[in-house]
């Protein structure tokens, strides 16, 4: 898996976490990375994205870090998630509400 992912990931959590819940997140060099390394042998980072933005949304009272988005325990409950059909299309909405694909294409042809 390329380094890049790592920093992509850790890059687009730091987004993410501005603009759904108005703050920055610490940041643990070496150890988030690690953890995000270790998360990209189970899933793409597509579907960390995606699981960021679920976890950023939804789990208000939890402290906006990589370490917290991927301790045991929440990796569980979404693996779980992942299997159930609704938790998708609650997924692709959260998604859309805070990264709407039109805006992410106007984005990308920007940097064309």
């Amino acid at each position: 898996m390329p380094k890049n992912d790592i920093k992509e990931f850790i890059d687009f959590f730091h987004e993410a976490s501005k603009k759904i819940r108005d703050v920055s997140p610490k940041i643990v060099r070496g150890r988030d990375g690690k953890l995000t390394e270790r998360a990209l042998k189970k899933f793409s980072r597509t579907q960390l994205e995606m699981m960021a933005v679920w976890f950023l949304a939804k789990k208000q009272k939890l402290a906006p870090a990589i370490g917290t988005m991927l301790s045991k325990a929440l990796m569980e409950e979404l693996e779980l998630k992942l299997k159930n059909h609704a938790f998708w299309k609650e997924l692709d909405e959260i998604y859309e509400r805070y990264f709407p694909r039109q805006t992410m294409l106007n984005e990308l042809f920007k940097k064309k």
